[in-house]
């Protein structure tokens, strides 16, 4: 210890960062029930293996909370191919901890299999990444979900996710708790080929306690009080109507037990 209690509280939070955790991690301790018969389903547009539990946050609460199924569509399984079939079987594992169901599509273009997916699960909410998330294949899958979303011609709730680049005008904040929190860092940790080589499910938490810093303003409005707790992931919503696209909604903070 020091006798600076900056240095010292910056230097803990630095260990966190590279204090080891098992990878592959253990089975999650937490489960929820099946949902029931005609749930309303929550389609995930994974550009690729990893997205699932980065911007998961939503997903994952609709699934415990709200009885939502949750179906996560690997639109690639990354560019590597010698790596492919190993990131399928890292895929599998981390939706298994979440408890989403998994879609490997089989289609010879990703444009078919995105069709195809609305086709067949008829999701009542589509997340996708944000048209400025800066990384080439999240700006395709934007494309391409959103052509399938008006190609599909009946309502459905746009969800965009940031990862590479922050949301410019995001709406939604949600809240998650520790529990909820290290489910994501858990569920990430199956990536094993990508965390190994780069440690990021350790970072996870830090962006969840950024976005609740950003959102807290972004989402309520400029000098509004942040919302209590810890970590929070945002988005923006947006409805199409099966015609036309509606204004984004209104500002929404997602809290702690709170109701969707």
């Amino acid at each position: 210890m020091s006798d600076d209690v900056y240095f010292d509280w910056v230097q803990r939070c630095a260990a966190l960062l590279h204090e080891p955790l098992p990878v592959p991690p253990p089975p999650a301790p937490r489960r929820a029930p099946e949902p029931p018969a005609g749930a309303p389903l929550c389609l995930i547009l994974s550009p690729h293996p990893d997205d699932e539990c980065v911007t998961g946050l939503l997903p994952l609460r609709l699934r415990r909370e709200a009885g939502w199924r949750v179906v996560n569509l690997a639109v690639t399984l990354g560019s590597a191919k010698a790596r492919q079939a190993e990131r399928a079987a890292e895929l599998q594992a981390a939706c298994a901890q979440l408890g989403f169901e998994l879609d490997l599509p089989t289609e010879p273009s990703p444009e078919a299999a995105l069709a195809r997916a609305l086709a067949q699960h008829a999701p009542q909410m589509v997340l996708m990444p944000h048209a400025l998330d800066a990384q080439p294949t999240h700006r395709r899958v934007q494309q391409w979900g959103t052509a399938a979303i008006e190609a599909a011609g009946r309502p459905i709730e746009a969800v965009y996710t940031e990862f590479w680049s922050t949301l410019l005008e995001p709406n939604l904040l949600v809240m998650g708790d520790v529990a909820s929190t290290a489910d994501l860092v858990r569920a990430l940790a199956c990536h094993v080929g990508e965390v190994t080589r780069n440690p990021y499910h350790q970072r996870l938490p830090a962006g969840m306690a950024d976005a609740l810093r950003r959102g807290g303003e972004l989402v309520q409005g400029p000098g509004s009080e942040p919302p209590r707790g810890d970590f929070a992931t945002l988005y923006q919503r947006r409805r199409f109507d099966g015609r036309q696209w509606q204004a984004p909604e209104p500002g929404r903070v997602w809290a702690l037990e709170q109701a969707w």
